[in-house]
């Protein structure tokens, strides 16, 4: 009975913990997004959109999330994110200029045109297939506040118990 208390503990510990680390994080973002006005966050040098289109299907899909590393060293074939107006695109370098670069959607007809280097983001590094709809479930109200009650509520009780537990124990 000791044993599974000492778990049920460290287990809650763990879950706050990254409940805080991931509000540290979320916190982190949203200040250099709306704050500080920049097109993206820098996670140490990476940073992470949701493929909203087909541009770049079958390779990565619609709800994909990709990993970007931030970088200026870009070859031909690189899948790259680079800023256009307000919006994030990722697409393939097809071609590398000295002043940019021409990149393609795999799934279009046409090139996007040169794009400056100055508006390349980075390199995709990792393609998190399907991460865009587990991110939007768990960030849904609905599914959010009652894990985040339940986790406060059995943090508590623990509390209350190992309280009455030290009272009896007196």
């Amino acid at each position: 009975m000791k044993g599974l208390k000492i778990l049920i503990n460290v287990i809650i510990d763990i879950i706050i913990f990254l409940l805080v680390v991931g509000i540290i994080i979320a916190l982190y973002g949203f200040i250099q997004v709306k704050v500080q006005k920049k097109a993206y966050c820098n996670y140490f040098g990476y940073t992470y959109f949701q493929i909203l289109t087909g541009s770049m299907e079958d390779y990565i899909k619609i709800d994909d999330v990709v990993i970007v590393r931030i970088t200026d060293k870009i070859k031909e074939n690189d899948v790259i994110s680079y800023k256009n107006g307000s919006s994030v695109i990722t697409h393939r370098v097809i071609e590398v200029h000295e002043d940019g670069y021409i990149t393609k959607g795999d799934n279009n007809n046409t090139d996007d045109g040169l794009i400056e280097k100055n508006k390349v983001i980075g390199k995709v590094v990792y393609i998190g297939k399907g991460f865009g709809k587990i991110k939007r479930f768990i960030l849904e109200p609905i599914v959010i506040i009652p894990f985040l009650v339940t986790v406060v509520l059995f943090y508590w009780y623990i509390k209350i118990i190992k309280k009455e537990r030290s009272i009896e124990d007196e």
